[in-house]
């Protein structure tokens, strides 16, 4: 298998309208794990949805969009690493044309270096329990499954465990 070209940018309104048009595209796959995707149906939206995350008001957050071949294909975050006990919880998503390529796991090469310099002892993926792509993600670089509970997402099937996967450095 010949590897796509991975480009990282950090993610800015500018990507409103691409990252529109990629949730459009895959509304249904990304709906079943996602519950802020039935909040983004234009490109206003996309930008709300932009704004929460790079203004959220976590200073170590880090919000890049992953493109692959030249195209917008989905949003790779770091959502805090908290200063006191170094936990770092990550959090992305992918079009589905991105998916099996190994795109999350070179992701996760290309930032744990930085994640690990900004004070992070662990690193944490929260997946729901059937979200196998995320889990295997998780496992490549070491994480174990750590916790599982019952989902408070606001999605369709509540029935499904919120798992817990680290990662210690």
């Amino acid at each position: 298998m010949t590897l796509p070209d991975i480009q990282l940018t950090s993610l800015g309104l500018h990507h409103s309208a691409k990252l529109y048009n990629a949730v459009e595209h895959n509304r249904v796959s990304l709906e079943r794990n996602l519950p802020w995707v039935k909040q983004v149906t234009c490109d206003d939206s996309a930008q709300r949805y932009i704004d929460e995350r790079i203004n959220s008001g976590e200073p170590s957050s880090r919000w890049i969009a992953i493109s692959v071949s030249g195209c917008f294909s989905g949003v790779f975050g770091v959502k805090h690493i908290d200063p006191v006990t170094g936990q770092c919880e990550v959090g992305y998503w992918l079009c589905g044309k991105a998916r099996g390529q190994q795109v999350i796991p070179r992701v996760l090469n290309e930032l744990i270096p930085w994640i690990k310099s900004q004070g992070a002892k662990t690193l944490e993926f929260h997946c729901l329990e059937d979200n196998i792509a995320s889990i295997r993600n998780a496992e490549k670089v070491g994480a174990i499954l750590q916790s599982t509970a019952p989902t408070t997402l606001d999605i369709s099937d509540t029935t499904r465990k919120m798992c817990v996967y680290a990662l210690k450095f």
